[in-house]
């Protein structure tokens, strides 16, 4: 058994190394294509900056870069490209929640080891790192707002192609069909890391103003929430005594691996008592972004785990009663949210019994009691 266990190992770290060095290989073979990339531009007369102003005072950037390409990692590092030379503004990298310095961005220490594809036309950029490939939050947060933001101070029909974080979910697709986004002009950065193009655009964050995402984004900025509500509710059409008035959200379709290291343990018993009360359960997953608009629009009561589903709070009615179930180390971005939105805010927190590797994640054992004294069901 020991000398089995050891040839596994040794067939593991042989794997590794080769696979080290295919990589260098790829890497050197990429850099003779397109070039070393070594050098930050900070004025480049191929860069054009345009403001996008809100609620008076917020102020947003739009970059123009001509005749340029785009490298993205799609998690941390996305760069804009002009003669080898990587440009400040429109490139961003993230660590740890913040932008980091230019210096950090891994072209400069891997090169863009992906195919180059050539687009002819005008491409306008929302990638915002990893968070808006699959997250519903992020997606209508820190993806959809830059169409507003460019919409703003641009002519968005002049845009050939909009350069997305990724387009396999179902809201991703939903979504922009009612914004108006054509299909035929979507690119997603799952399969197209790559690109050059006539024109790149891009646009600052549209709630990371002062470089701290975990604290600005329990303060996301009011006229984001009123575009969502007014893109995508229409509250005559969608007033329905048909729907649920009382809601519990099923976390059990949570990406990222969230919903086994953040879930109540005896959410069954929950759901069973829940339901002799008068609670409807709900999977968003399994229902189209629009039918979700309308339940949270026509709920009066929703009950909870923190996660992505509750951004769908902009669209409640005010005075809606919320009860967030959450690990006592998490943060207040559901319950600034709910009082930014004039709803009835209450939160049951617990100290995470397993997992508890950040603020947002652990599971939960609660009692219906509690609920009860805390909701008054």
């Amino acid at each position: 058994m020991l000398e089995y266990n050891y040839i596994i190992i040794l067939i593991n770290t042989i794997k590794k190394r080769l696979q080290l060095v295919f990589k260098e290989i790829s890497r050197g073979i990429f850099k003779l294509f397109y070039g070393e990339i070594d050098t930050i531009e900070t004025n480049s007369d191929r860069l054009e900056i345009i403001n996008s102003t809100f609620d008076k005072d917020i102020k947003y950037r739009i970059y123009i870069v001509k005749n340029s390409r785009i490298y993205t990692d799609t998690i941390n590092d996305t760069a804009i490209i002009h003669d080898n030379k990587i440009i400040e503004g429109p490139s961003f990298q993230i660590r740890d929640a913040k932008f980091a310095s230019i210096n950090e961005n891994i072209v400069l220490s891997k090169g863009t080891s992906r195919i180059k594809k050539k687009i002819d036309g005008i491409i306008f950029s929302l990638l915002t790192g990893g968070a808006g490939n699959f997250n519903y939050w992020h997606w209508l947060f820190d993806v959809l707002p830059r169409i507003k933001i460019l919409e703003n101070s641009y002519n968005l029909d002049k845009i050939d192609y909009f350069l997305l974080p990724n387009l396999e979910k179902r809201f991703q697709k939903e979504t922009l069909d009612i914004l108006k986004i054509p299909n035929k002009k979507r690119l997603s950065s799952i399969k197209l890391r790559h690109i050059s193009a006539d024109q790149i655009i891009s646009t600052d964050h549209p709630y990371v103003r002062n470089n701290n995402a975990s604290y600005e984004i329990q303060n996301l900025p009011d006229w984001i929430l009123n575009w969502l509500r007014n893109s995508f509710l229409k509250e005559k059409i969608f007033n329905d005594n048909s729907y649920p008035k009382k809601i519990f959200i099923d976390r059990s379709d949570a990406t990222s691996n969230h919903s086994e290291l953040r879930k109540i343990l005896n959410e069954k018993e929950i759901i069973k008592e829940l339901k002799l009360d008068g609670y409807k359960v709900v999977r968003l997953a399994d229902i189209p972004f629009i039918e979700q608009v309308k339940t949270f629009f026509n709920a009066e009561k929703i009950i909870g785990l923190h996660g992505a589903g509750f951004a769908n709070l902009i669209f409640c009615k005010p005075n809606t009663k919320i009860l967030e179930i959450k690990p006592s180390t998490d943060g207040k971005v559901i319950e600034n949210l709910a009082n930014k939105l004039n709803l009835y805010y209450h939160a049951l927190a617990k100290v995470p019994e397993k997992h508890n590797f950040n603020n947002q994640l652990g599971h939960l054992s609660i009692s219906y009691e509690e609920i009860k004294n805390i909701f008054k069901i």
